[in-house]
């Protein structure tokens, strides 16, 4: 069976306090990020971590795309400013300052390389 051209994945996620795998480019696919999101569910305000993972010569490299950004009580947050794009096997992960409060929501135009 052939793979399709273009498949639109949108991954939630719930953070906790340890950085969690949420998403990871398949083989095969590129993929756009289009929207990195993080919602407040608590009562307080809390911060938010996203880091991108990339594996070089055997070893995994993390950037912070987004790094203890705060999100407001009852509020929504972008965690990235614009277009990412993830090679296959480059990752996703997230973490805050609290766990369970936090629910990500991670939007991704995969498409065939």
């Amino acid at each position: 069976m052939a793979l399709a051209l273009n498949n639109y994945v949108t991954k939630p996620a719930i953070a906790t306090t340890e950085p969690v795998g949420i998403y990871t480019a398949p083989a095969g696919y590129n993929a756009v990020v289009l929207c990195a999101q993080a919602t407040n569910t608590d009562t307080v305000s809390h911060d938010v971590t996203l880091e991108h993972v990339r594996v070089v010569a055997g070893v995994a490299v993390t950037t912070f795309v987004s790094y203890k950004k705060p999100v407001a009580v009852s509020d929504s947050s972008e965690l990235s400013t614009g277009k990412l794009t993830l090679i296959p096997g480059d990752s996703f992960k997230i973490s805050a300052d609290i766990a369970d409060k936090l629910h990500i929501l991670v939007t991704v135009l995969e498409t065939l390389i």
